[in-house]
């Protein structure tokens, strides 16, 4: 049949070239760049032309055939390579396993020298180095991989937590702001650059990479922690040049309060700022302002300090009182203010504060503590030792524990960051331990009692 179809289309362009014949008749002079041009029919001219052209296809399937299997034979040979490579690769992780770091070591060094290209066999021989705690040796290792590879986001990473768990995190800095060089859309490098900048507490070089965070993320996560940047900032205005800059401290605190009323931190500084300026009104007000939004107990100590401290604890008592006779069944308000009773030395109110508390089912050790300092004023030292005994032994120094929400870190007093978990306003009491009933947060209080209005400074 085949033979049938060549015989054919030959009797086709046999018919095809006479008939072009037979109709031009006409030579055609074909000149190609010498003295005499070509004569040729254009039958002939047609004819040439096809072949010519079918001669050249032929070649270049040919060349393209040829390509075409030699790519696909390093295709072969490459994948047989990786195949061979990712055996071997597996052997040195079993050594590892199996305890055999020496023939694993040496396994990876024969890998690197067979395969410079690979990046996986330098970052498995440095973690070799890194579970025998041979940072040194980790980092000439990523060095001899830059070398083979250039610079690579997965090397570069390597190095920060080889120098993370070596804890030599100044030298993190370069090597993040290299990978960023690389990849400036690179989220993670952005982060650990930032929380490297929290915890050398550079907040300016904290802020501006919270900043370029923020452009692609824009959670509440990272907007209170923007928050919170923004706040060590102006911490650092108020701790080292406060009179030079007092209206720009309190406005740019108002600015954070405006934008979150339930950032503590805040609230306590611009009180702070108040009393440094001697207006203690205001600080008084913030405050106050402060624990009704936030029902945090640290501003009701402020205010004591503040009252206090100014010959006013009338203020302070009245505060308190205000607050317990809308929650009587608050009793952490109750605790707070036996103890305020016993600092004013009004020991009779405070001991009948802390029977009332013990009479409702309270028993905690803070609670035994302020009774027995409470009959050490009274003189009843045997009753004192019974309630030290009580309250022995005490975990922490303070009468109130304090926790922070997000990592469960236990803390002696409020602070307005944790440093285990470098996170700001998520210092609170420590409730599930130190009481039995919910603290009832008063939201109106404050614009209801007016509670510094016409209070004398």
């Amino acid at each position: 049949m085949r033979y049938k179809i060549f015989f054919f289309v030959l009797a086709l362009f046999l018919v095809f070239y006479f008939y072009i014949a037979h109709l031009n008749p006409e030579n055609v002079k074909f000149y190609y760049g010498g003295a005499r041009p070509v004569e040729l029919s254009l039958a002939e001219f047609i004819i040439a032309s096809f072949c010519l052209g079918v001669i050249i296809s032929i070649i270049v399937s040919f060349f393209y055939d040829v390509k075409t299997t030699i790519t696909s034979w390093m295709a072969r040979r490459s994948e047989r390579k990786s195949e061979e490579y990712l055996g071997l690769l597996e052997k040195a992780r079993h050594y590892d396993l199996k305890g055999d770091r020496e023939k694993a070591i040496e396994q990876l060094d024969r890998l690197s020298r067979r395969n410079p290209g690979q990046e996986e066999t330098y970052i498995a021989l440095a973690d070799i180095y890194v579970s025998m705690e041979d940072y040194e040796k980790a980092r000439e290792t990523l060095d001899l991989a830059e070398t083979a590879l250039g610079k690579t986001e997965n090397v570069l990473f390597k190095k920060v937590k080889v120098n993370m768990v070596s804890r030599e995190y100044d030298r993190n800095e370069g090597v993040l702001k290299e990978i960023l060089r690389l990849n400036e859309s690179s989220l993670k490098a952005a982060r650990l650059l930032r929380d490297l900048y929290i915890w050398k507490k550079d907040w300016d070089g904290a802020y501006d990479m919270e900043l370029k965070i923020r452009r692609h993320v824009k959670t509440d996560e990272e907007g209170k922690r923007l928050i919170g940047i923004r706040y060590e900032k102006v911490c650092g205005l108020f701790n080292e040049r406060f009179s030079a800059n007092a209206e720009k401290i309190i406005d740019e605190l108002k600015e954070i309060i405006g934008e979150d009323k339930r950032f503590i931190p805040a609230y306590i500084l611009l009180g702070e700022a108040y009393k440094k300026t001697g207006k203690l009104n205001e600080a008084g007000r913030v405050y106050g302002r402060g624990y009704t939004k936030t029902g945090h107990v640290e501003f009701l100590l402020k205010m004591e300090d503040l009252y206090i401290d100014r010959g006013d604890p009338e203020v302070i008592l009245k505060i308190y009182r205000r607050v317990l006779d809308i929650s009587p069944e608050d009793h952490l308000i109750s605790f707070l203010y036996a103890r305020l009773c016993l600092r004013l030395e009004m020991i009779d109110e405070a001991i009948d504060t802390l029977n009332t508390l013990m009479a409702e089912g309270e028993d905690f050790k803070g609670l035994h503590r302020a009774m027995a300092e409470a009959y050490i004023h009274r003189g009843e030292l045997e009753n004192a030792v019974e309630e030290f005994r009580d309250a022995f032994p005490m975990e922490q120094q303070a009468y109130i524990p304090f926790v922070c929400t997000k990592c469960q870190a236990i803390k002696e007093e409020w602070s307005d960051f944790c440093e285990s978990c470098y996170s700001w306003n998520t210092i609170n009491v420590k409730k599930e331990e130190f009481l039995h009933a919910d603290m009832n947060e008063l939201r109106t209080l404050y614009d209801e009692a007016e509670w510094t209005r016409g209070e004398p400074s």
